[in-house]
C-alpha cells in the first residue's frame, strides 16, 4: 500500500513538474511575440479603434450579436469604463444577462478579456482627452479615462498603441504643429 502511494506521489510530481515547464516555456514564447510585435507609428483614436477590436462571426447562441451591440452602444454612450472599479457583474446585469456568458462573448468575439477590454476603451478615452486638451499631464489623461494606477495606464497604453503614453503625446503634439505650419503656409500662399 505504501509503495503504491509513493509510486503515485512520484508521478503525481513528474507530471506537475512537467505542466510548470511547458507553462513556463508558454509564458516565455508569449512574451518574446509580444516584444516582436512591431512599434506602431502614430495612432489617432479612430485608428486604435478600427485596429484593436477585432469582431469575429463566432456565436455562442441566437442572443449574441443582441448582447454584442447592446454591450458597445452602452460603452459608447454612457461610459462605464470611467468608473474605476467597473465590475463585470454591473454589466451583465445592465445588459440583463449573467457575467459568465458576457465574458464568453467578450473573449470569443472581441478576443480580449473583460479586463483588456474595459483598459482598451480606457486607452481610447484617454486619447481623446488629450486630443481635447494637450497640456494635461500623463497622470490626469489616465484618472480621467478610469485608470486605478499608472502602471496599468502605462501597460494598457503601450500594448494598444505601440507606444508609451508619453511618446504618443509627443508624436501627437508634433503631427499637430506640423499640420499647423502646413496649415499657416498653405493660408500665405493663398493671400498673396
Amino acid at each position: 500500500m505504501f509503495k503504491t502511494l509513493l509510486i503515485a506521489a512520484s508521478l503525481l510530481t513528474a507530471v506537475l513538474a512537467g505542466l510548470c515547464v511547458f507553462l513556463f516555456k508558454r509564458n516565455r514564447n508569449l512574451q518574446k511575440s509580444e516584444l516582436q510585435s512591431p512599434a506602431r507609428p502614430y495612432l489617432s483614436p479612430e485608428m486604435v479603434a478600427d485596429d484593436d477590436i477585432s469582431v469575429t462571426g463566432n456565436l455562442l447562441c441566437d442572443n449574441h450579436q443582441i448582447i454584442v451591440d447592446n454591450l458597445m452602444d452602452y460603452f459608447e454612450r454612457e461610459k462605464p469604463y470611467l468608473k474605476p472599479n467597473v465590475k463585470i457583474l454591473d454589466i451583465a446585469e445592465r445588459l440583463k444577462t449573467n457575467k459568465s456568458y458576457l465574458s464568453r462573448i467578450i473573449n470569443s468575439h472581441f478576443k480580449k478579456n473583460f479586463s483588456q477590454f474595459i483598459n482598451w476603451y480606457r486607452v481610447r478615452e484617454s486619447m481623446d482627452i488629450f486630443v481635447k486638451n494637450n497640456s494635461i499631464d500623463i497622470a490626469t489623461m489616465a484618472y480621467k479615462s478610469g485608470f486605478k494606477s499608472l502602471t496599468t495606464f502605462n501597460t494598457s497604453f503601450t500594448r494598444y498603441t505601440g507606444m508609451t503614453p508619453g511618446e504618443w503625446c509627443k508624436k501627437y503634439k508634433n503631427v499637430m504643429r506640423n499640420e499647423m505650419v502646413k496649415a499657416d503656409k498653405k493660408t500665405r500662399k493663398t493671400t498673396r
